[in-house]
């Protein structure tokens, strides 16, 4: 890409105070106040903000046109519309194939039977279940399905088993399966050792595979989801449930579940979502006190927001059919809400088949709510009041409802599991091209990928008036930073500190990008100051949401190994994808305009720029570098070696930040790698899933495809992959791969 030229940025960008930054004696500088009011005063939480004055920008555009449905063929149109965008934003729905079911094993207790089930829910691919039925009372019964909470133990949990004794005993036949992630289907719980692998809550054993999903073009939702339809299937094939009397019910992430399968799959005619997320998403309320909604990945539907489907549009679209939603205490949120699916329920001629419940008690599936559940699918199936009383049960053991040897399918290897999916999945990805041969194939190339690239990342240029803004001038030994801001994009600036030595060996500058901020490597005695002092001028920027951009916001309280899994870039990260766009491509973004602000200086060379990217940073320059050809050289240190390398493995260190949806259905890291040349490239010390090393000799084979197009074009010593070498500083290993 050609930016614009450098006499339009001359224009764009703010002149600095005069007397911010002139050298004087004894390595001190001349320093004056701010004759202007910074960014960051003008932006608070700038970040958060910016995605929640876009998202509420969505959220009121859909409101008015919610508004204008006033009659039951309007909104049965809106149900149609929301239940086919829900399920292509989930990649649609499989063929259905051979359940094959299996009873492991059965036991009688008084008024029912267990079994203990499994089925496939595609080929090879084993849910695992317990179907409690009636002993008495004249079939065939209605039939529950009942996906679990986010309880490790799943359907083995006592107030679950409760709640399936208190719907057996009234007439119903219950099947209870468990979900991805939770119960016999955990994918980290070691039953050698009784211990789970990664700790941390249920949830990380969803976004943990969840997240690898996104990259091959797949999703969580879509498999939980579809779980729950097949869940019905096996109903179906009993002949002791009526196939017209089908409900769905669950509490807490089960709850979610419930409302997900409810509203795409119309068999379900009757529904109880217990404190499952009866609530608006949108429009955002932002204090700095506030948490950001939830970093549990297959709770989103991604890009819902452009279709205006909140959590309350899944609730409406289960309407006309019964459905009861309960919560911990009524807050004004919950009745906010529940006053708008009662108003939709209300114009299709049901408002009695609508109704609430609060537990008046924290979260959990207790004995009001597990009566009031069974009370509703009375109400509605069996036209009775149903019980008032819970008898006293005693829960079975978990071992007595194990359809596995030892309680995991993982470590039974029985079957499939989520993992084994995605290594098949990624082994045939990314798709094969063409290496091109010269340079006049190479343009060909990098203008196609360079398209893709705009396209996955959702990349928007950004043209506006830099409107730099000095803040200070701080003096070092052997230099001065001056410390400013410019703008991005609106409601978006860029912290940035340029370090200038006392004598410059040159006008050529190097941008500085650091996952952590300028400050990582910017301090006294810290790498950046090191290559100023050897005459270097370094432009160090923190891209939004890093360094002093960081969003002042509690992330999940989660602690651990893998507490990226739901911190606050994490729920930033989903924000994005839920309105179609993408946090990498505005980072990306960022480091292009940083370009912008280094050309636009008087001091600097108007060739280009020289560029070093640390950890994620070194993604972010890398896909700049591949778009930008003013990046004239990119040192790449401590990259994620690839996205296949992530897909290939069952846990990992690298944060939401790094994925890129459907990424590998198009190209992986070496081929973006491959679109900077014939500019000097450099991967140092490449990274796999956990943050490791990774050995020299496999990351020169995950790049031979980079280095093969070096080569056709007649520059194969412009591309390295390095390590560094202990006793050599640095600083000089980075000035020599920049070639200073």
């Amino acid at each position: 890409m050609k930016g614009p030229n450098r006499r339009t940025f001359l224009k764009q960008a703010a002149a600095l105070p005069l007397g911010t930054g002139t050298p004087s004696f004894a390595g001190s500088v001349r320093t004056a106040a701010p004759t202007v009011r910074p960014h960051s005063a003008e932006l608070p939480d700038m970040l958060v903000s910016y995605l929640a004055q876009k998202l509420n920008a969505l959220a009121a555009k859909w409101d008015a046109e919610r508004a204008k449905i006033r009659t039951p063929a309007a909104l049965e149109a809106r149900n149609r519309f929301v239940r086919q965008k829900a399920i292509e934003m989930i990649h649609g729905l499989p063929q259905r194939t051979f359940l094959n079911p299996v009873t492991v094993k059965s036991f009688e207790r008084k008024g029912y039977r267990v079994e203990n089930v499994m089925f496939q829910s595609r080929p090879d691919f084993w849910v695992t279940a317990n179907l409690y039925m009636p002993t008495s009372g004249k079939g065939p019964f209605p039939g529950i399905i009942s996906p679990c909470g986010h309880s490790a133990l799943a359907r083995m949990n006592p107030a679950y088993q409760f709640m399936y004794m208190d719907l057996v005993l009234n007439g119903f036949v219950v099947l209870a399966y468990d979900p991805i992630g939770q119960g016999e289907r955990r994918q980290y719980w070691n039953p050698e050792t009784n211990q789970n692998e990664i700790s941390g809550p249920v949830t990380w054993e969803h976004s943990m595979p969840g997240q690898l999903l996104l990259l091959v073009g797949e999703d969580l939702t879509h498999y939980r989801i579809w779980d729950g339809m097949r869940a019905i299937d096996y109903l179906l094939t009993r002949p002791e449930v009526n196939p017209n009397r089908i409900g769905c019910t669950g509490q807490s992430g089960g709850g979610t579940l419930t409302l997900f399968i409810s509203a795409l799959d119309e068999r379900v005619q009757c529904a109880v979502i217990n404190e499952g997320g009866t609530h608006h998403r949108w429009p955002l309320v932002i204090r700095p006190e506030t948490r950001l909604q939830t970093g549990d990945v297959e709770q989103h539907f991604f890009p819902a927001a452009i279709y205006g489907i909140d959590l309350c549009d899944l609730h409406v679209a289960i309407a006309p059919r019964p459905l009861l939603v309960t919560i911990e205490h009524y807050d004004p949120g919950f009745e906010e809400t529940a006053r708008h699916i009662r108003e939709r329920y209300r114009l299709l001629g049901a408002a009695e088949k609508f109704a609430t419940e609060q537990a008046t008690d924290p979260h959990a599936m207790t004995v009001k709510l597990r009566l009031a559940t069974t009370r509703w699918f009375s109400r509605w199936f069996y036209n009775r009041e149903g019980p008032t009383v819970e008898p006293d049960f005693q829960f079975e053991p978990p071992e007595n409802l194990y359809c596995t040897p030892n309680g995991s399918i993982r470590y039974s290897r029985q079957g499939q599991t989520i993992f084994s999916r995605l290594l098949m999945a990624q082994a045939a990805l990314p798709p094969a091209r063409k290496i091109p041969a010269d340079k006049m194939e190479l343009e060909r190339y990098r203008s196609e990928l360079g398209a893709e690239i705009k396209k996955l990342l959702r990349y928007r240029e950004s043209r506006i008036p830099l409107d730099v803004r000095h803040v200070v001038t701080t003096p070092r030994k052997g230099y001065h930073i001056e410390k400013l801001e410019f703008l991005s994009e609106p409601g978006i600036y860029i912290p940035t500190w340029v370090f200038v030595p006392q004598k410059r060996g040159g006008k050529q500058a190097i941008l500085y990008v650091h996952e952590a901020g300028k400050q990582a490597d910017g301090m006294e005695f810290g790498v950046i100051e090191q290559i100023a002092r050897k005459g270097n001028l370094v432009v160090a920027v923190d891209v939004r949401g890093i360094g002093e951009t960081v969003p002042p916001h509690p992330g999940e309280a989660s602690r651990g190994e893998f507490r990226h899994l739901d911190d606050v870039e994490t729920v930033l990260t989903y924000m994005c994808w839920e309105m179609d766009k993408a946090l990498f491509g505005m980072r990306a973004l960022d480091v292009v305009r940083s370009v912008d602000y280094t050309l636009s200086r008087e001091d600097v060379s108007r060739d280009g720029v020289l560029a070093i990217g640390k950890g994620m940073g070194a993604l972010w320059l890398l896909f700049a570098a591949a778009i930008d050809s003013r990046i004239l050289t990119a040192v790449c240190d401590q990259p994620l070696l690839s996205y296949g390398a992530l897909a290939s493995s069952d846990r990992y260190q690298h944060g939401a930040d790094v994925f890129i949806p459907d990424v590998l259905k198009h190209f992986d890291l070496p081929q973006v790698a491959a679109a900077v040349a014939d500019r000097r490239l450099a991967i140092l010390s490449p990274l796999g899933p956990m943050k490791q090393r990774v050995p020299l000799e496999e990351a020169l084979y995950t790049y031979r495809w980079t280095a093969q197009v070096y080569r056709n074009v007649g520059a194969a010593d412009r591309f390295r992959i390095a390590e560094p070498f202990e006793e050599v500083p640095l600083a000089d290993t980075y000035l020599n791969l920049l070639h200073i």
